[in-house]
Order: C-alpha cells, then structure tokens, then sequence
C-alpha cells in the first residue's frame, strides 16, 4: 500500500470524523448548483428578467462563490486545527511534517470530489422543487429541465475552489512540536482577553450605522447604503469579537447568576466559545441580513405597487382633454358590451389652476354616489380633499390653509376630508357648482366600475384597450396582473438568493456545532459521572446550541429590521408588515433548525456518555 492509497482508504474508513465537514461543503456546492441552475434556465435565458436583472444575477452568482471558498476555507480551516492530537500520533509513527501537509492536501481533494458530486446530485433535485414550489405560488410558468450547463459550471467551479483551497490549506496547519499536539486537548485556552475600547467601538459603530440609515430621508438612502453597510460589517465584527466576550465577562461577576445551578458550568467556557465562534457569527450575520433584506425588499415593493393599485375604487379610469376622452369612453363602453362586462360610468371635469385642482360638489357627489361613498355640501364654501391612502408625492397639505383663491374669487376652506375618489397629487378642493374658472380649459375624466365581472374578463378589457385607445387609460385588475406577471420572475429571484443564503448560514452553523463534538462530549462525560442528570444535561446542550443558532440570528434580524425600514423611508414609508412578515418568518424557520440540531446533538451526546 502506496501513501495515496493509505490517504484515501484512511479518509474513507474514517467517514464519521469527516461527516460535519463533508456535509457543509456538500451544502456550499447545492447552493451554487441551485443557483447558476437558475441562472440558466432556458425562461430566464429567454427574456423573462431585463438585462440588469441579469447582470444582477451574475454579480449574485459570483458572491455566492466567494461565500462558498470561504466557507468552505474557513470549515475546513476548523477541522485542521481540531485534529490537533491526530496529527501529532501520527508524526510519532514516523510522517513527516511534508507527508502531512500531502495528507491533508489528498484528503481535501478527496472530500472535495464526493462533496461535489453529492452536491451536484442534491443541487439537481433541489432546484426543481424550488421551480415547481414556484409556478405553484409565484403563478410562473417555469419548466423542470435538466441543468446539463450547470453541472459542468459547478465541477469545474469547484475543482478550482478546492484545488486552490488545498494548497493554502497546507498554510495552516498548526506548527506545535509533537508533545503539544498530544497535549492539545489538555493545554487549556489560558485566560480569556477583550479589548473595552474595541468593543465599546463595535457598538458605537453599529448605532451610528443604524442611526444614519434611519434619519436619511427619501432617496438619500442608497446614497449613504455602501459607507453604512462598512460601518456595520466592521461594527459586527468588534461585537462579536470583543464586545460578546465582554457582556459575558461582566455577567460572571454577578456572583446570584453564576452560581445559580448548572449556570456555571455553560458560563465557564462561554468566551472562548464567542471568541472562537466570532469568524462564524460575522459570516452567518451578514450573510443572513442579505436573505432579509434581499426577500424583505423585494416582496414588500411589490405589495406595495398592488396596494396602491387595489385601493383604487374605481375599475378603469380615462383622463384627458375633453374631445379625446369622449372618444375614447366611447371605445371602453364598447369594449365593455363585446365582453359582456356591466360597467357603470360617470363623467367629471377636473380643473388645474396654479398648482391647485378642483372639482364641483356635483361632480364629487357623482363620484361619491357611484362608488357608495357619502356625499358633501360645501354651502358656498370650499372642502380640501387629502389623499385616503398616502404616497410617494402625494399632497399632505392640511389645516396650513383657511381661504383659497379661484380666479379671483376668495373661498373659505370649510373642512378637510380623506377621499380616495381622485389622485391628490397636489392640493386639491371641493367647490361650489357656480364657481367661475374663468378662461381655464377643464381636463375631462371618465371613470367606470363594474359589476359582477370575472377577473378574466376584466384582464380581456385591458388588453384590448391598450391595443385599441388612442390614449392611456389605466384598467384596474390588468394592471394588477400585468405587475405580478411582470414582478414574479424578479421577485422569485431574490427569494431564491435570500433561500440560498439562508441555507448556507445553518449549514455553517450546523458545521460549527458539530465540529465541537468530541470536546463537549468529553467535557460533558466527567460531569454526568458525579451526578449530572439527563434533564440537566438537555438544559445544557439547549442553552449551549441555542447561543450558537441565535446569537448571528438575533443580530442579524436587527440589521434586517433596519435595512428593511431604510429601505421603505425610499417611499416615504415606514416598517410595512411584509417586512415583519418576512423577519417572522425566517425567525420561526431558524425556531424550527435548532429544535432539530438540538435534538440530534443531545442525542449524539447522551449515546456517547451511555457508552462510556
């Protein structure tokens, strides 16, 4: 038997140490599997995102790689430096420190080849759910197929990684005579350090980040989003590095909690678990704010369009000069009768003068009447009209003005009522019937709404009026259906990434924990043996894996919640609930992965100490 083939069967034989780290690269290679399959599918390929969606998705497929290299760098990097013992039993066998660094070199690729072949193989079946989970919910109409491109991109992809990986890899072995690689188990950690200015920093960083990101107005927003985003990462990274150790430090001091049953045991090593966990926390935190804010974005634009399109009370709406608009009602009232659509129509005229419009009490009741709503008396007065539902360059003008002028003529400004019966994109009045407008030529607006009309009918209209109008008209439902048909491929892009990031932070996470396997189980199996009880015991492990799955999530939502309500202050919005919809979510998902991990590794743990 050669070294190669001692290397391999070693490595085979000994599958079980291997497993965690085998498991999370297999998982880095389904996730960049899954989405260059995307990428690739012959209705994306074929047009149904633009060019920047698709340069978007290319720029997400390379950020994918560079999380899967170090990802994939820094698990194998914690797997090296927890096989300290072995390698020093296996330099007093007579390897040499380079027959070593071939070992690791051999092992990696060979890892590396069955991960990426199992991945490849997951990436295949998890994309097609992911496409019929799709066509199902998001109403697309993607085709299963076979990624045959993407198979070939992902080998090769990985090969690279993995080749390049195993050569810094060799980098990184730990340089410890033998006596210290045996004793590397039993050596303890000494006493744990933090910097208070580092930490006190971290915080700073992170409230200053947030706080900017939350008073900037408007469209400002993406000017100041990359000098935050810094802010925050270099802020995230202190926290979780210096300031985690600290808290935990300071909560060692009160003597009542320490003290307080199986407390001292979890507390005892807790800061050289933040401290070793740091790398981790930072990956996990940025890469799960990325999935919130990707997801939370996205999903909430696109009910935030359909809000504003539902709230409408009217199905079709014409406005123009009155010649055209009386034209082209007539068309719509045709359109109508072919499509067998019972539709209601009011005629209106709105006037513009000097950054102000208006309408008569009769027209308003007109409106009013045909949509059920209650009807006014201004009495020679006027009634300023605010818009029902708020948006992005709409009048909020208020109580600020008591007379209005129209063509010299002075009208008190009786009240001021929320309507959504006309678009109030400026200050707009409710006047008398015998108001003279003087020379100002009026804008005619025809408005219809129908009865009892199937959505198939009303999508039918749309369609043939922007074939056959001579001018625009907006139709209510085609609308709406032309946003979610037009929306859902993009929409169902950026779930998919915030997926795929998701996945990727509880597979590091999940990698993490497992890694620590042996030395909690050696740990915990000196203090079962003086009496630790297996209530105890699942207390522990809960309170253990529950730090390591929510600590990166609980920061991480708190980055999403900021990002998302920035994101929103855009359209002069505030936190929408699809924002607290998509943080729910993902919080009960991550609920849901540490019941499981937990129950598997107390399980894992209590057969170790059953067995001993």
């Amino acid at each position: 038997m050669n070294f190669n083939q001692f290397v391999f069967r070693n490595t085979i034989r000994n599958k079980h140490l291997y497993l965690a780290y085998f498991f999370s690269t297999a998982m880095s290679v389904m996730v960049f599997f899954a989405f260059t399959a995307l990428a690739n599918h012959p209705s994306i390929v074929g047009g149904a995102l633009d060019k920047r969606a698709d340069s978007g998705m290319t720029a997400a497929a390379v950020i994918i790689y560079l999380f899967a290299f170090l990802f994939v760098f820094y698990s194998m990097d914690i797997f090296i430096q927890s096989r300290k013992k072995e390698f020093g039993l296996m330099m007093i066998q007579g390897m040499s420190p380079k027959q070593l660094k071939n070992m690791i070199f051999i092992e990696n690729l060979v890892i590396g080849f069955f991960a990426t072949i199992t991945g490849s193989i997951l990436g295949v079946g998890f994309t097609q759910l992911i496409i019929l989970l799709a066509n199902r919910l998001l109403h697309l109409d993607f085709a299963l197929y076979f990624p045959s491109r993407t198979i070939l991109i992902t080998i090769a992809s990985f090969a690279v990684l993995f080749l390049a990986i195993s050569f810094l890899i060799r980098t990184r072995l730990p340089k410890m005579s033998v006596q210290e690689l045996l004793k590397a188990g039993d050596l303890g950690k000494g006493k744990i350090k933090f910097s208070t200015f580092k930490a006190v920093l971290g915080i700073l960083l992170i409230v200053i980040g947030y706080i900017v990101a939350l008073i900037v107005p408007g469209v400002a927003v993406i000017t100041v989003m990359l000098p935050v985003i810094a802010i925050v990462i270099i802020g995230t990274a202190l926290f979780f590095n210096q300031a985690s150790v600290m808290l935990i430090e300071a909560l060692k001091k009160n003597v009542q909690l320490f003290w307080k049953k199986t407390n001292m045991i979890v507390f005892s090593d807790l800061s050289f678990r933040m401290k070793d966990n740091a790398r981790s926390f930072i990956l996990v935190a940025i890469i799960s704010t990325v999935a919130f804010a990707a997801i939370g974005t996205l999903y909430g634009l696109e009910k935030i369009l359909l809000g504003t399109i539902q709230n409408e009370p009217f199905e079709v709406e014409l406005m123009d000069k009155p010649a055209v608009t009386e034209k082209g009602a007539d068309t719509i009232d045709a359109i109508f009768s072919d499509e067998n659509v019972s539709a209601d129509k009011v005629l209106t005229s709105v006037y513009s003068i000097e950054d102000k419009q208006f309408l008569t009490e009769s027209d308003y009741n007109k409106l009013a009447k045909l949509t059920g709503e209650a009807t006014i008396s201004v009495k020679d007065k006027a009634v300023n009209l605010m818009p029902e539902n708020p948006q992005m360059g709409s009048s909020d003008e208020t109580t600020d003005i008591n007379t209005i002028t129209v063509a010299s003529q002075k009208l008190q400004v009786s009240k001021h009522i929320k309507t959504s019966l006309i678009s109030v994109y400026m200050p707009t009045y409710v006047v008398p019937d015998h108001t003279d407008f003087g020379q100002v030529q009026a804008t005619k607006r025809a408005v219809w709404v129908t009865k009892d009309a199937s959505r198939d009918s009303l999508i039918a209209v749309g369609k043939r009026m922007e074939k056959e109008l001579d001018t625009y008209a907006s139709a209510k439902t085609y609308m709406e259906q032309s946003i979610i048909d037009g929306y859902a491929p993009i929409l169902f892009v950026g779930v998919f990434i915030g997926v795929i990031f998701f996945v990727s932070a509880g597979s590091f996470l999940y990698f993490r924990l497992y890694s620590d396997l042996a030395k909690d189980t050696e740990k915990f199996a000196m203090i079962y043996k003086i009496g630790l009880t297996k209530k105890e015991l699942k207390k522990m492990i809960s309170q253990q894996v529950g730090i390591l799955f929510f600590t990166p999530i609980i920061v991480s939502v708190i980055h999403g919640g900021v990002a998302l309500t920035a994101m929103y202050h855009i359209f002069d919005m505030g936190m929408q609930k699809e924002g607290y919809f998509v943080l729910g979510l993902f919080i009960a998902i991550q609920v849901v992965y540490y019941l499981l991990a937990r129950h598997f590794y107390f399980k894992k743990v209590y057969a170790s100490l059953q067995q001993n």
